[in-house]
């Protein structure tokens, strides 16, 4: 038997089908599919000895050849040079065996399982070490985003609605939103773990064995929760691909709301943010510009993961319920790119949050003559004069567009305003300008908004305690998973090591 004549087969691959199908990710499978596979088929091999389904001696010897590969593989060799033909790694990978031990004892590991179990194992680990290394990146990020919120949770700056100008807020409260937001994305990302955390093996090619297999141990060393408890879902499912493309698309989503605002916030229009020369590029032919184009980048590469994630939902659809091509290869391959993707727009928009500077005059000066504080005026009418605040409302927008001056003395606003509250309410009301005067001021206005989540210093300092004490939480699940897996592989390489 050989990777190029199995069971009914006697020919190699028609070369169209090697051209467009074998060949093209034969290097990516040995770079990112054999450590997995190697790991896979060395629990695989205890467990059969351990329940006597094979000898120890075949056991022992098996194990010996993986040993070795897996200790060339770690230093760097390029393992199984492909023939001029050939139908994939797995085939390869079995026919190293068989020629060195012969197919009595090399083709042995294969009893009780199929390429579907296996396939579907190694899915899910690759899966995991993405799944922590695009939350290890987003939790760099959150820390940027906190430290650069602590520090400007002062820096007043207008708020936006309809992209108008609307109230006093901060730079660092706008920063602790978008804080928020991406905590709640890192927590759904991480909730997908004890559904993707459990081990296929064992299910073979969808109707599990008739050998008394010993699933739960497979799992144990290879970092699993537990094995897949139905043989039909352990190789017709990828849902676990489905929620994680989900949270990457809504993560993506986010990032290019972020490197929007950050983008038209640096443009001369506002003039609020810059970056240092080395993280800007200028133009060809305009020799003035300095454009930041990484957060064109980073909106480019964000939403990437949302077309995987059609991809894969499409590719889902109308499959049926068990092992198929576009269930076991089409929607995993969705997966891996999406994850690069994501993982690049979190490094760069970290490396933007981290090195942004930050024109707090510009950001005050937008707000002359803006009129952002006509809310806090009008609450002013409801809380001191009981006012109704529809009548409040109508009162100051008369005020803002009777006013002449670009910004209000609490002398003007007085003279102004009890006309048209005497006017509206057909009513006098007398109004106190030293009540008037922090009204009127901007960072008054921002620092008494300190309630419903408001720009008032002490709330978002408060909020970003709260925010910590999450991230921590993320990196002590994090920190769980890694011990959980490096815990696996040393009981793994202990056990193997007993067959000697």
């Amino acid at each position: 038997m050989s990777a190029q004549a199995l069971g009914r087969l006697s020919r190699g691959p028609h070369p169209v089908l090697f051209q467009l199908l074998y060949e093209p990710g034969f290097a990516q499978d040995r770079q990112h599919v054999l450590p997995h596979l190697l790991r896979i088929d060395a629990a695989h091999v205890v467990m059969l000895a351990h329940t006597r389904i094979l000898p120890k001696e075949t056991a022992a010897q098996l194990l010996a050849v993986n040993r070795e590969l897996a200790a060339r593989l770690a230093a760097g060799e390029s393992l199984f040079e492909p023939p001029p033909v050939h139908r994939g790694l797995y085939l390869l990978y079995e026919s190293e065996y068989i020629q060195r031990l012969g197919g009595e004892v090399g083709g042995a590991a294969h009893v009780a399982r199929s390429r579907n179990d296996i396939n579907a194992t190694v899915t899910r680990m690759r899966l995991r070490e993405g799944l922590r290394e695009v939350l290890g990146e987003g939790l760099r990020l959150a820390e940027a985003l906190h430290t650069v919120a602590r520090e400007h949770s002062r820096t007043l700056m207008s708020g936006f609605t309809h992209q108008q100008p609307a109230q006093p807020s901060t730079f660092g409260h706008y920063l602790a939103g978008v804080l928020s937001e991406l905590t709640r994305s890192l927590g759904w990302l991480s909730d997908t773990w004890p559904g993707l955390n459990r081990c296929p093996m064992g299910a073979a090619a969808g109707v599990g064995t008739h050998f008394p297999i010993d699933t739960a141990r497979v799992a144990r060393l290879l970092g699993f929760d537990a094995p897949v408890g139905n043989s039909v879902d352990a190789v017709g499912s990828r849902d676990f691909a489905v929620q994680v493309l989900s949270g990457l698309s809504l993560l993506g989503t986010l990032l290019t709301r972020l490197a929007a605002d950050l983008q038209s916030w640096a443009s001369t229009a506002y003039g609020f943010l810059g970056w240092p020369d080395e993280l800007v590029s200028t133009s060809s032919i305009m020799p003035q510009k300095r454009n930041a184009f990484v957060l064109e980048n980073i909106r480019g590469q964000a939403t990437k993961a949302t077309g995987y994630l059609m991809n894969a939902l499409m590719g889902l659809k109308s499959a049926p319920f068990t092992n198929s091509v576009e269930v076991s290869s089409e929607v995993s391959s969705a997966l891996w790119p999406a994850l690069g993707c994501s993982r690049t727009a979190l490094t760069l928009s970290t490396l933007l949050i981290s090195q942004v500077q930050v024109n707090a005059p510009a950001m005050r000066q937008f707000l002359v003559g803006e009129d952002t504080v006509m809310t806090a005026l009008a609450d002013h009418l409801v809380a001191r004069h009981g006012l109704a605040f529809r009548s409040a409302h109508e009162v100051v927008s008369k005020l803002a567009s009777r006013k002449v001056e670009p910004d209000l003395t609490p002398a003007t606003a007085r003279a102004l305003l009890e006309p048209l509250l005497r006017e509206v309410l057909g009513r006098p009301i007398a109004l106190e300008e030293a009540e008037l005067a922090p009204l009127l001021d901007p960072e008054g206005c921002m620092r008494a908004a300190a309630h419903g989540g408001g720009p008032a210093p002490e709330a978002v300092q408060a909020h970003l305690e709260s925010l910590g004490g999450e991230h921590a939480r993320l990196r002590e699940r994090l920190a769980g998973w890694q011990s959980q897996l490096g815990s696996a592989d040393a009981a793994l390489e202990t056990e193997s090591a007993a067959f000697r």
